[in-house]
């Protein structure tokens, strides 16, 4: 029996979203405005978020189109 895994609806992401994207525009205005380049934790921060959405996004497409159940 294959194991089904049972994901939320996408609205619950939305939360996730809009922190990640204020984080990320009080990150670059403050850059912008200081004319200081992003600190090392910011851009940590954005590999992180990379590295999630690669995962969850991933998971999803294998999900829909490559293992079609």
């Amino acid at each position: 029996m294959p194991m089904r895994i049972k994901l939320p609806r996408a609205e619950f992401f939305d939360v996730f979203g809009v922190a990640v994207f204020s984080t990320i525009t009080l990150l670059s205005g403050w850059s912008l405005m200081t004319g200081m380049p992003v600190p090392q934790w910011g851009l940590l921060f954005l590999f992180s978020v990379g590295l999630l959405g690669i995962f969850v996004d991933g998971a999803i497409v294998n999900k829909t189109y490559i293992r079609k159940e």
